[in-house]
């Protein structure tokens, strides 16, 4: 139980822009100088998941939710909203970079994911894992398709990580197998459509 908890944590979609940022930067596609490199994904690390995550603390200190689990799903309404609001911050910045297109276009899903997930929480408790993780790895799937081959292990890993998370969130027995399967299918589902519609 401790370890799919560890797994439960350190898998948690908060940390995927800090992880696509590292990704991008890793591969050399968005090269810029060492100092530069360490800025951006500085600034992602903060506004993505530090500074949110940091929100969440106090809303949990103040009572506003009941658990950092968020089992309920009114808990999960103020962080989703929280989220929304510092990823399209993120956008906003990384939009004035042009080279840094492909994040933009990452961080873009990611807000209509979570937007996604706000509005289907006031029905249903869909698995946030594995929308995250279904929006990263649709990201990674697009990459590599695209003439990029060097991200072929990262898509590879991705879709291994997000089965290892998803074993875990049902060993800790957070969602049904229908919050796990449809949670990543509609992540990874939206991904491939904004793709589709905006960059072909």
């Amino acid at each position: 139980m401790k370890t799919a908890r560890f797994i439960s944590i350190i898998g948690h979609p908060i940390f995927h822009p800090t992880w696509m940022m590292i990704i991008l930067l890793l591969s050399g596609i968005t090269r810029f100088t060492p100092g530069n490199d360490f800025t951006f994904l500085t600034i992602t690390f903060s506004m993505t998941c530090l500074i949110p995550a940091l929100i969440i603390v106090m809303m949990k200190r103040w009572h506003v939710i009941d658990s950092f689990e968020m089992e309920k799903r009114d808990d999960r309404l103020g962080p989703l909203f929280i989220m929304i609001l510092f990823l399209y911050a993120t956008l906003r910045f990384f939009n004035k970079i042009q080279l840094f297109s492909i994040f933009s276009f990452y961080l873009t899903t990611v807000i209509v994911v979570t937007i996604l997930a706000f509005i289907v929480t006031f029905f249903w408790k869909i698995s946030l894992h594995s929308l995250g993780w279904g929006n990263l790895t649709a990201s990674l799937f697009i990459l590599t398709t695209a003439s990029m081959r060097m991200y072929l292990l990262y898509f590879i890993a991705s879709i291994v990580i997000a089965g290892i998370v998803a074993a875990a969130r049902l060993k800790l027995k957070s969602h049904s197998n229908s919050q796990i399967y449809l949670g990543f299918a509609m992540g990874f589902a939206i991904v491939i459509i904004m793709y589709f519609l905006f960059l072909i």
